[in-house]
């Protein structure tokens, strides 16, 4: 299970993305800028390959506001996620 602890700080993705992983799935996040939005762009998949090793179409992608209270959404929404791909083990 994921905790939002887990994920950091807004503060952290104004600098660089973060990848984690909670038993089988994978997951990234990063900060994302369209037409003058910001965004936390949040990638999952199906380990055991990291991001960069796994096909596009094999990934599932989200958008949240860049605020504080998505990181709230995010961890929600990711251990949600997971149970899809854990449900295997």
């Amino acid at each position: 299970m994921i905790n939002v602890k887990d994920i950091l700080s807004l503060e952290y993705y104004k600098k660089t993305s973060f990848t984690g992983s909670d038993l089988a799935m994978r997951f990234k996040i990063e900060k994302y800028e369209e037409d003058d939005s910001k965004y936390l762009k949040v990638w999952h998949w199906k380990g055991p390959y990291a991001f960069d090793s796994t096909p596009d179409d094999q990934k599932t992608t989200s958008l949240f506001p860049f605020e504080t209270e998505s990181l709230d959404k995010i961890t929600d929404y990711l251990n949600e996620s997971s149970k899809s791909y854990n449900d295997d083990l």
